[in-house]
């Protein structure tokens, strides 16, 4: 099966489910919509699904082809989404944004590239063209004279203004789109954007960036999404899924596979003559077919650009993403040894993950020490001897009386800035990671203080035995485990990851208040000791 014939078996089922349950009663409010299960709602912006329906109606490879039926439905779908456009041209997304530029830029993305296949041909095609055309003409003026609210949103924006001057020539589209290219595109010399969302808007900001490029004639855009792709090898693991664990945006600490990028390793590894960039977007298309997830590339895009998606390379090998990589502006560092990847992130509680395979788990540092409840490491550096250093300081002090009436007695209205101090004290923690031939030796040093507990909670995935010295046990969610000695294993039943030796000088498993708890839905293995002290312990697949 061709990758354009896998495209349209995809839309066709979303069509299946638009022809059936699009509300076709002429006397109701939301005629021409459909109820949203996810939303709840009959959303106002689901006049974007006219896109699929554009892309199955011109397209000969679709039993779809120019049926009338599907041109109603479509058409449904543009007059629900014209009658709930605001004046200015917004449409609103119903659970947030209201009279939003960058929700309307969405929609038009949705709409317009299919729009640039359109072939009318009679008079029922032509009167929905005018229909979309005019309801896209309306929808520009918010994007020509409405803001944004996120940095995604100016490109998306932009590009969604280039796809309608392309179809409609206007000059102000031109202009708006130079007033925010002048402020320069928010794409590090990493190639990470401003908000560091490799399982979202990294690829949203990287499909507007293509668009741009294209549509004004201006290559040099592609460098950006060029050098973000080639970042995103530290954020894939083998299984294509991505890490997300620094993002700043929604999708933290979700694991969404890769596959929406294929388009753009393709259609940018075309443009620039990289194959490499290519090798990767078919090994994370051939992927998501492998695994039965749903096929990413739409129709138009297919169509659009069919040298991007023909005489393709052999895919990469999944080697491609074991890499090593310093990513110094977000604080986050990616090691790769043996099959086994690790994230250490600056500023979380949970500053260790790792993963061999399925063998999933995270390290959490934990203090107990005035008001401190983690080890927020900071400055990830590389030393002259390959190894990684990262620190963290805990301090905390007593406070003096004012000896003085503050003009209130409320305690949260006093200036506590003006008060002295005193018993300053302090812990510095430095955390070393060494890579080895199969993981990664930890050393932990703490000065300062004596006696407060630090402990590192290791929280595994649940699919895993743990086979320690005299015992094996399941690693239930929400389960614990003081680990005193000895090396531990996890077993999934085809890998294996070994960590230790265990060290334990208390039976202190949980932090004080306003420290995050242990997982409810992990294995907690617990190593702790007092300050202070020097340990080391490895992480090795086997």
């Amino acid at each position: 099966m061709t990758y354009l014939e896998r495209s349209v078996e995809s839309a066709e089922k979303n069509a299946e489910f638009l022809l059936k349950y699009q509300i076709t009663d002429p006397q109701s409010p939301d005629f021409g919509g459909y109820y949203n299960k996810g939303f709840g709602v009959v959303a106002e912006n689901g006049g974007a699904s006219a896109g699929t329906l554009i892309d199955l109606y011109f397209c000969p490879q679709s039993r779809y082809y120019r049926d009338p039926a599907v041109l109603r439905c479509a058409d449904g779908l543009v007059c629900h989404l014209r009658n709930h456009l605001h004046e200015d041209g917004t449409v609103d997304y119903f659970c947030c944004n209201f009279h939003s530029a960058p929700d309307t830029a969405f929609v038009v993305l949705a709409l317009a590239k299919p729009a640039l296949l359109i072939d009318a041909q009679n008079a029922e095609e032509k009167a929905f063209r005018d229909n979309l055309f005019e309801t896209l003409r309306r929808m520009k003026e918010a994007l020509l004279h409405e803001g944004f609210h996120t940095p995604n949103h100016r490109w998306v924006i932009c590009a969604a203004l280039s796809l309608i001057h392309r179809l409609m020539p206007d000059p102000r589209c031109l202009a708006r789109i130079g007033e925010y290219l002048a402020e320069r595109i928010d794409c590090s010399e990493d190639g990470e954007y401003a908000e560091r969302s490799a399982g979202g808007y990294n690829e949203i900001n990287n499909r507007a960036l293509l668009l741009l490029a294209e549509n004004l004639q201006k290559p040099e855009l592609l460098e950006h999404v060029r050098r973000n792709l080639n970042l995103m090898r530290a954020f894939i693991h083998s299984d294509c899924s991505i890490f997300t664990e620094n993002s700043t945006r929604q999708d933290r600490g979700t694991a969404p596979y890769a596959e929406k990028y294929a388009y753009q390793y393709l259609l940018c590894g075309c443009a620039l003559r990289d194959r490499e960039l290519q090798k990767i977007g078919v090994l994370l298309l051939e992927d998501c077919i492998q695994n039965g997830r749903p096929f990413p590339l739409a129709v138009h895009d297919l169509r659009l650009y069919p040298e991007a998606f023909s005489e393709l390379p052999e895919p990469a090998d999944r080697s491609v993403f074991e890499v090593n990589r310093l990513v110094r502006g977000s604080g986050l560092l990616r090691l790769s040894r043996a099959g086994l990847n690790l994230w250490a992130v600056e500023k979380l509680p949970i500053f260790l993950f790792c993963r061999k395979n399925d063998i999933d788990f995270y390290i959490k540092g934990g203090i107990n020490f005035f008001n401190c409840r983690h080890l927020l490491v900071e400055n990830i550096h590389e030393c002259p001897d390959g190894a990684y250093e990262m620190t963290y300081t805990g301090e905390g002090c007593y406070l003096q009386p004012f000896g003085e009436d503050q003009g209130t007695a409320d305690w949260w209205q006093m200036d506590r800035g003006r008060r002295e101090t005193s018993g300053h004290l302090s812990i510095a923690v430095t955390i070393r990671i060494i890579p080895s031939d199969g993981g990664f030796d930890i050393d932990v040093r703490t000065e300062g203080c004596p006696g407060s507990t630090i402990r590192f909670e290791i929280g595994v995935k649940p699919n895993v035995l743990v086979r320690g010295e005299g015992y094996h046990i399941p690693a239930a969610a929400g389960g614990r485990l003081i680990a005193q000695r000895g090396m531990l294993e996890l077993f999934d039943g085809a890998d294996t990851v070994t960590i230790g030796p265990a060290f334990a000088a208390n039976d202190i498993v949980t932090g004080l208040f306003g420290a995050v708890p242990p997982s409810d839905g992990r294995f907690n293995i617990f190593f702790n000791d007092v300050t202070n002290f020097e340990r080391r312990f490895s992480i090795c697949a086997k």
